[in-house]
């Protein structure tokens, strides 16, 4: 019979990322503040390695896993990771410094809260 997979360990230091949407801009265009140009939108899920056979895969190790998503505000595609590192720097070190470099970018993240944080979550959130 069937068992519910095991659930993981909370992952204190992913607790400020479970849901969360941020408001990026980038201060190379020349304004004070930055020229606001997307949004990041972060979840934590369960990851778990597969092991056994095709036909009867069983799931271990369980464990909570940073995932991140940009949406832009311009016509450039969004861009998804469920990686633990960016450009060789890890995700959530970026993040946790306001900061997410993409290739040669290097975009600040405000963290929006409330009211705001709500309806840009509706919009583009998980």
């Amino acid at each position: 019979m069937p068992h519910a997979p095991a659930q993981p360990r909370p992952a204190p230091e992913l607790a400020a990322y479970r849901r969360r949407i941020g408001r990026l801009t980038d201060p190379s265009r020349g304004v004070p503040d930055g020229q606001p140009v997307g949004y990041v939108v972060t979840r934590v899920v369960t990851h778990w390695d597969t092991v056994g056979p095709h036909l009867a895969p069983t799931h271990v190790n369980p464990v909570e896993r940073l995932e991140w998503r940009v949406h832009f505000d311009d016509a450039l595609p969004e861009l998804y990771c469920d990686d633990a590192t960016v450009q060789g720097t890890s995700a959530l070190d970026a993040l946790r410094d306001g900061h997410l470099r993409l290739g040669e970018r290097d975009l600040h993240v405000t963290w929006l809260h409330g009211t705001e944080a709500d309806d840009a979550w509706r919009e583009l959130g998980w």
